[in-house]
């Protein structure tokens, strides 16, 4: 399992004895810390287990880290864990179990639980929705994918051959980063969506990914989704899906305008 952090003192420990707690054998949970200057480095040195691996280096980015991480961790298979969110116990036997009898699967994502606010460790009397309980895997096609992201990035988990097929993260990038990944993925199997919850993901509104420019986030996303056209098999219909996030950006603009004109 592979996480990086930077400055998570207040997630850390909790994340990374959740990962630990796993009802599966044979697995190690490797952290990159991405050059923190708070208390994470004091907080992961004090975990004592032969399966975590704490790996400290110099700042250098999401992408890099969680590259570095991989190369620095020994598995044939690769789960992502947010520092901020909590892995169920059965998370890496329920999904790796799929992906071994799935040879032809490239990327296996599960449904999650969301949390307003930070949970210590995942409550013992926690259930998943009944919903959840009879539903099939979902495939989610170029089409589907290329509409949106669908995907928590906390819940995938694929093999290191894919990792190596698809030249890893792409360091040049500083958003979007899991959604190029699958979007290059794709080439090489089905990405499929589980119907069972493996993850608390913690909607954290301070995450640098939520306090980004909007306008940074456009440009990159038109970047990726311009890089996915030269290799899938797109309709041209699907051109439209381009306009969605600025129509929603420039919505929410207008929006708050009025708002702003009514007061």
């Amino acid at each position: 399992m592979i996480m990086t952090a930077f400055n998570a003192e207040r997630f850390i420990d909790a994340s990374v004895r959740a990962a630990l707690d796993q009802d599966y054998a044979n697995f190690d949970v490797v952290l990159l810390d991405d050059g923190s200057t708070d208390a994470t480095r004091s907080i992961c040195e004090k975990i004592e287990s032969a399966r975590f691996h704490y790996v400290r280096r110099e700042r250098m980015g999401r992408s890099k880290a969680l590259n570095e991480a991989i190369r620095s961790s020994a598995g044939e298979y690769i789960a992502i864990n947010d520092a901020d969110d909590l892995s169920f116990p059965d998370r890496i036997s329920y999904t790796l179990g799929y992906l071994r009898n799935n040879p032809d699967v490239a990327v296996a994502a599960t449904q999650y639980v969301t949390a307003d606010h930070f949970l210590t460790k995942v409550p013992d009397d926690l259930r998943r929705p009944e919903k959840q309980q009879n539903r099939s895997a979902a495939q989610i096609g170029a089409v589907r994918l290329y509409r949106s992201n669908p995907l928590v990035h906390s819940t995938v988990m694929f093999s290191r051959r894919l990792w190596k097929l698809v030249d890893g993260y792409d360091e040049t990038l500083q958003m979007c980063i899991d959604y190029d990944f699958y979007l290059r993925s794709i080439r090489h199997g089905s990405i499929m969506l589980l119907p069972l919850a493996t993850v608390i993901y913690f909607q954290n509104a301070a995450s640098f990914f939520k306090t980004s420019s909007r306008l940074d986030y456009l440009r990159t996303l038109y970047g990726v989704r311009a890089r996915a056209r030269e290799t899938l098999p797109m309709p041209m219909w699907t051109r439209m899906f381009d306009l969605l996030p600025i129509y929603a950006v420039f919505k929410g603009r207008l929006i708050r305008l009025m708002s702003n004109m009514g007061t």
